[in-house]
């Protein structure tokens, strides 16, 4: 199916970014579509049916480019060049310290500015033969097969971008999948080591955005233990194996269990904001969560071949403005952000967060969409 691009501009000066801001939507034969514009190579709107095939939009988000500019919340953004939390805003590649930004205490948050985030990446529409294409060339493990249009977003982040070393290009694709999977690829190139762990920060409500707490939708994880963090929310560098605490979704559970436990994981951020080290090896095709609303009986399974998933359950989500100029308060979604580990360029025992000169790296991310009506 046809991108439908409209400008996506701000409200109070609509020719600043008239050039270089547009929203593309993506649709689906099932009915499905989402949106994504320029800025942040962000998603917008994320529309998908329930049991009584009525539409409702499950991406949290803001109303216009205005708030988007602002998003405290890191709403549909793609994040990087690090997704999570650096240890002192600092790092260490063959000798050579590197200083980043303190943005979170003494810690590092998202990389800082200029970003991923706060940039108008170019974005090209793709065919469907083109979208194949590149989704083949990633040679990540999966079988998905291309439905319509597809849209590549790139930009070009310079040597010394927020304190990080080296010239990266990077892209995000977005298509949807034949099976109705909203398909994330990202890829960088560099010409010189550096730190490459990108990550989609949406936040999803399967009743609507605007539905309230999420604290009735059930979760699943295929993962066993999760990374063990300081007070700061940083990881220590050790594990904690999930079976019996209030990390354990290895059996679909109730998200609200997570939120008001007083395991000191948990009361450091006020609820659920941790790193699951997932145990699906890799393989894009398979599951490796899923998030259920047996309201309307929407299901979402998240694939990829991240290492890890940051589980955040929106509890900074203070009157935080949402798209139809009301708020969105804590708890009001949840992130299942498919990632490198955090701090993973300051832990050699965790997953290489590093890209080199000559290699290309890809990464996958999808969210397939079906209805159940129970599980």
């Amino acid at each position: 199916m046809r991108i439908e691009m409209k400008p996506y501009l701000l409200s109070q000066d609509p020719d600043k970014f008239r050039e270089v801001s547009f929203e593309y939507t993506l649709k689906h034969s099932s009915g499905a579509s989402f949106s994504v514009i320029n800025l942040g190579a962000l998603i917008t709107k994320i529309m998908v049916p329930d049991r009584f095939g009525q539409l409702a939009d499950i991406e949290l988000g803001h109303k216009d480019l205005d708030t988007y500019i602002l998003n405290p919340s890191w709403h549909g953004i793609t994040v990087g060049r690090s997704a999570n939390r650096i240890k002192g805003a600092t790092f260490e590649i063959d000798g050579e310290r590197y200083h980043i930004s303190q943005n979170e205490g003494d810690n590092n948050l998202h990389s800082g500015s200029p970003g991923f985030h706060d940039t108008f990446w170019k974005g090209t529409v793709l065919s469907e033969s083109e979208g194949q294409d590149f989704l083949n060339h990633t040679h990540i493990d999966s079988k998905q097969e291309i439905e319509g249009e597809a849209v590549l977003f790139e930009m070009i982040s310079p040597d010394g971008a927020a304190g990080f070393p080296g010239n990266l290009k990077a892209q995000v694709f977005y298509a949807w999948g034949k099976d109705k999977t909203l398909i994330i690829v990202f890829t960088a190139e560099t010409d010189k080591k550096t730190v490459f762990a990108p990550t989609n920060h949406s936040y999803f409500n399967l009743e609507s955005h605007d539905a309230g707490s999420v604290k009735d939708h059930l979760l699943w994880i295929n993962a066993s233990r999760i990374t063990k963090k300081a007070q700061d929310n940083v990881p220590d560098g050790t594990y904690l194996d999930v079976t019996g605490t209030p990390f354990d979704f290895q059996k679909p559970d109730y998200v609200g269990k997570s939120m008001n436990d007083s395991h000191p994981q948990l009361a450091c951020s006020k609820g659920m904001d941790q790193n699951y080290c997932l145990d699906n090896n890799g393989h894009a095709d398979i599951p490796s969560a899923y998030l259920y609303d047996p309201k309307t009986g929407r299901k979402m399974e998240m694939l990829t071949n991240f290492p890890g998933v940051q589980i955040y359950t929106g509890n900074h989500l203070l009157a935080c403005p949402s798209k139809n100029d009301g708020t969105y308060e804590a708890y009001s979604g949840i992130c299942l952000e498919a990632q490198m580990y955090p701090d993973a360029v300051n832990h050699s025992e965790f997953p290489d967060a590093i890209i080199q000169p000559g290699e290309r790296k890809c990464y996958f991310t999808g969210y397939r969409f079906s209805v159940e009506n129970c599980l």
